[in-house]
């Protein structure tokens, strides 16, 4: 009973950011096991899901894995965590059901990284919210909102090099029935002045949807479901549409549709094998090529895939470069991301099926881990990050059958190597006895034996002390 209720809890949350239209009969991806929750014996306060790592690393790129779990069968939040699956660091949001976190990713602000998340309540398809920036000692800098009473979505905030956001908004307006519109902002973050506002009813007309208007006259027709948003170099706009299978470039002086690729207006001749649909995730390369999670879920049959397609906007042309489907197959209904990494290879977000894959150049899969189905995480990124907490590391002391054990942990510290372990009689009575490699989110080391008061010093790559917990009596 327990797995049913969940299962339908994971399907009620696929609605949030998109459907699968009827007859979308292909596999669902996803491990058919729910969530498993960390317990740590000195932060019990945090109980994320379980990261399974079911393809071992072997020649990824650097940097953490990014994930926001969103659901109630463990603490919903955003999390890093390294190749292994263990947390790097925690944070938990919402109850995962009408408050919870999504597009959790490392972005520059001010010259500096930052981590930024939205977090908000979710509605039928979309969300609405706002985005949280934090430094890298984790302390919130900055709230990014949307302008003109909205409310951000879930789905995209970038920030760019004039420190300002490019984010989505979903607004209801009344037509012959009520219309849900995209709207795109660029919102300065310092003053929250709106520095750009465009509206798709002013460019995208209802009839280019592919999706069929609600039954229910008084209910809003969701007909285009922005879900990405990239600026390229000249300052113009790639953005993505669910509802239409297309993806727009939009002038950025006059808010003009200048192409479209994909849908049933293209402007692009579209290689039988570059063909995408409720797709998510548009962005231009370096190297002139665009990327994008094909969630190919609107009829039966193709298998959800990473693309990398070559756009000749000269000749309105369109291949496939590269692509990368699930190694197990299936289709991810709704969510998901593809990630070009610098090394040439491509970090791939499942979306509604909670996994992430990652592929080296070759297409060679060289990680695929899962944490459990009826916590989705919308997108999954890797990327380099380096946090350095405010707090001090925390101590745990446990005697079991004469044997003292010390734990120890540090949220969000990515420069710990070593443990060094301090025990004595009293507080003011330590002596080192030990120093351990760190392993995972929690480190346990067994002392020679018992003692009465511990703490430990978290030492990085040189042996220098970063910083040292309180001291713990045994039991606690």
């Amino acid at each position: 009973m327990r797995s049913r209720l969940i299962a339908i809890l994971f399907a009620a949350i696929a609605l949030l950011v998109g459907t699968a239209l009827p007859g979308a009969s292909a596999p669902v991806l996803g491990t058919a096991e729910p969530p498993e929750p960390h317990h740590f014996v000195t932060r019990p306060d945090l109980s994320p899901p379980v990261v399974r790592i079911d393809t071992p690393a072997n020649g990824t790129e650097p940097g953490g894995i990014f994930l926001a779990p969103h659901g109630t069968a463990a603490q919903s939040g955003p999390m890093i965590v390294d190749d292994q699956g263990q947390p790097v660091w925690v944070k938990p949001v919402g109850d995962g059901d009408q408050l919870f976190t999504m597009d959790f990713k490392a972005q520059t602000y001010r010259g500096e990284p930052v981590l930024t998340w939205w977090q908000g309540a979710p509605r039928p398809g979309y969300g609405e919210g706002e985005y949280v920036v934090l430094d890298r000692s984790y302390r919130q800098i900055a709230t990014v909102r949307a302008g003109g009473g909205l409310r951000a979505d879930l789905h995209e905030m970038v920030i760019t090099p004039r420190d300002t956001a490019l984010l989505i908004a979903y607004h209801t307006v009344q037509r012959e029935r009520p219309v849900v519109e995209g709207v795109i902002q660029e919102i300065d973050i310092a003053t929250g002045e709106v520095l750009f506002d465009w509206r798709s009813l002013d460019h995208v007309a209802l009839d280019e949807s592919t999706v069929p208007e609600p039954e229910d006259p008084a209910a809003p027709y969701d007909y285009l479901h922005l879900n990405s948003v990239f600026e390229d170099a000249s300052g113009d706009l790639l953005v993505s549409a669910r509802h239409t299978d297309t993806i727009y470039q939009l002038d950025r002086e006059t808010g003009a549709v200048q192409w479209r690729l994909g849908g049933e207006r293209s402007d692009f001749a579209v290689d039988p094998d570059a063909v995408f649909a409720r797709q998510h995730d548009a962005r231009w390369q370096p190297d002139g090529t665009m990327s994008l999670f094909d969630n190919a879920s609107s009829e039966p049959g193709p298998t959800s895939r990473a693309l990398v397609l070559a756009v000749d906007q000269q000749a309105r042309t369109v291949g496939v470069v590269r692509q990368f489907a699930h190694p197990g197959g299936g289709t991810s209904v709704s969510q998901g991301d593809h990630q070009v990494l610098p090394g040439g290879g491509s970090f791939v977000g499942w979306g509604s099926q909670p996994e992430f894959t990652e592929f080296d150049a070759n297409g060679e899969v060289v990680l695929h881990g899962s944490f459990g189905d009826g916590m989705p995480s919308y997108r999954a990124f890797r990327l380099p990050w380096t946090g350095t907490p405010t707090d001090t590391p925390v101590a745990a002391l446990r005697e079991d059958g004469g044997v003292s054990t010390v734990y120890a942990s540090w949220n969000g510290a990515t420069e710990v190597r070593t443990w060094r372990v301090l025990a004595g009689p009293a507080p003011d009575q330590l002596r080192p006895v030990a120093e351990v490699p760190k392993t995972g989110f929690e480190t346990s080391a067994a002392l020679p034996a018992p003692e009465e008061y511990a703490a430990v010093e978290a030492l990085d790559a040189d042996g220098q002390v970063l910083s040292r917990s309180e001291p713990v009596p045994a039991g606690a």
